[in-house]
C-alpha cells in the first residue's frame, strides 16, 4: 500500500515529457517578443560575421539607450490608454536648450536640472489640458509636438549648437563605470526604477486600474486626474533625460533631434506587449521591443538594405504588433 502511494506521489512530482513541452510552449507564448528577438539574432549571426562583434553589440545597446528612456515614459502613458506624440520634439527642445546653456557657461548641475525640469513642464502642460479640459491626448500632444519643435528651431535659428569638447558631456558619451558605458548604465537604472514603480507600488496599481476601466477606478476612490497628470509628467521628464543623453552622444544640440522618435517609442511599447486600449504592459516588454527594433535596423544595415526598405519593414513589424494586440483584446472581451 505504501509503495503504491510512493509511486503515485513520485509520478505526480516528476513532470512528464509532454508536460515539459507544454510548459516550454507556454513560456514561449508568454515571452514571444523575447523569443522573436533571439531568433532574429541567431539568423543575423549567420548572415553577417559582424553582427556578434563587440563593437556592433555595443552600438545596438547605445542606439537602444535613448529610445529606451523615451519608450519607458511612453509605457506609463499607454497603460492608462493615453498617447504622447510630443516626446520626440520635447527631446529635441531639451537637447538644444541643454547645449545652449552649456555653451553659455552655466554650471553643469543647473543645466541638468533645468533640462529635466523643462521636459517635466512639457509633460505637465500635456497632462493639464488632457485632465482639466478632457481633451483627447492625441490632439494635445500633437500640438505639443508642433510647438516644441518650433520653439527649438527659433531658439537655435535652425542651427546646431556644438558642445563636443565639454568635459562632462564627453564623459557621458564615452565614460564607463565598472566597465559599463555611462550611456547604457543610466537607462538601466531608469528601467529598474520604472519597473519597480509599475509593479510594486500603489501608484503602479492605479496606472493599470485606470487603463482597465477609468470609470471603475474613479468609483473606487482613485484620483484619476492626478494619476493621468503624473504619467504625462513622467513621460516629459524622461524625454528631458533622453535629450541630455542625445546631446552627449551627438556632442551637440540640434532642433531636429528626436524626429520620428515618438513613433518608434510607440512601436516599441506595442511590440513589447502593451495594449493601446490600456490596462496591459510592462517596462520589461518595452525594453525587449526597443532592442528588437534596433536589432532589425542594425541587421538591415549590415545586409546593405536600403533605408527606404527599412521603413517598410518597420511598418510591417508595427502592423503585426497592432494586429496581435487587437486579436488579444477581442479574445479577452469574449
Amino acid at each position: 500500500m505504501d509503495s503504491n502511494n510512493k509511486s503515485t506521489s513520485n509520478s505526480q512530482q516528476k513532470p512528464t515529457n509532454d508536460t515539459k513541452i507544454i510548459n516550454l510552449f507556454q513560456a514561449l507564448l508568454q515571452n514571444k517578443v523575447l523569443f522573436a528577438l533571439l531568433i532574429i539574432c541567431v539568423i543575423l549571426s549567420f548572415t553577417s560575421e559582424q553582427f556578434l562583434s563587440f563593437n556592433n553589440l555595443t552600438n545596438i545597446l547605445l542606439q537602444s539607450a535613448i529610445m529606451g528612456v523615451v519608450a519607458i515614459g511612453m509605457t506609463f502613458v499607454i497603460i492608462t490608454s493615453g498617447i504622447d506624440l510630443g516626446v520626440g520634439a520635447v527631446l529635441g527642445l531639451t537637447s538644444v536648450v541643454t547645449a545652449g546653456m552649456v555653451s553659455a557657461g552655466f554650471p553643469i548641475i543647473i543645466v541638468l536640472m533645468l533640462a529635466m525640469l523643462l521636459g517635466a513642464m512639457c509633460g505637465l502642460i500635456n497632462g493639464f489640458f488632457i485632465t482639466r479640459f478632457s481633451m483627447a491626448p492625441f490632439i494635445v500632444t500633437l500640438a505639443m509636438m508642433a510647438a516644441a519643435r518650433s520653439v527649438a528651431m527659433v531658439y537655435t535659428d535652425a542651427k546646431t549648437i556644438s558642445i563636443y569638447d565639454d568635459a562632462f558631456f564627453r564623459y557621458l558619451r564615452s565614460g564607463e563605470i565598472l566597465g559599463i558605458p555611462v550611456m547604457i548604465l543610466i537607462p538601466i537604472i531608469i528601467f529598474l526604477v520604472a519597473h519597480y514603480v509599475l509593479r510594486y507600488t500603489i501608484f503602479g496599481r492605479y496606472v493599470y486600474a485606470i487603463g482597465n476601466n477609468k470609470k471603475s477606478a474613479e468609483l473606487s476612490g482613485i484620483n484619476v486626474k492626478r494619476v493621468e497628470l503624473s504619467v504625462y509628467i513622467i513621460a516629459g521628464f524622461l524625454s528631458g533625460i533622453a535629450g541630455i543623453l542625445m546631446t552627449a552622444r551627438l556632442g551637440s544640440g540640434t532642433p531636429l533631434a528626436g524626429s520620428n522618435l515618438e513613433l518608434m517609442a510607440i512601436a516599441a511599447v506595442v511590440i513589447g506587449g502593451s495594449s493601446l486600449m490600456g490596462g496591459r504592459g510592462t517596462v520589461y516588454g518595452t525594453v525587449i521591443g526597443v532592442l528588437l527594433i534596433n536589432v532589425i535596423n542594425t541587421g538591415m544595415n549590415l545586409m546593405n538594405i536600403s533605408s527606404h526598405y527599412q521603413g517598410l519593414m518597420m511598418g510591417v513589424v508595427i502592423l503585426l504588433a497592432a494586429l496581435i494586440d487587437s486579436y488579444g483584446n477581442k479574445k479577452k472581451n469574449r
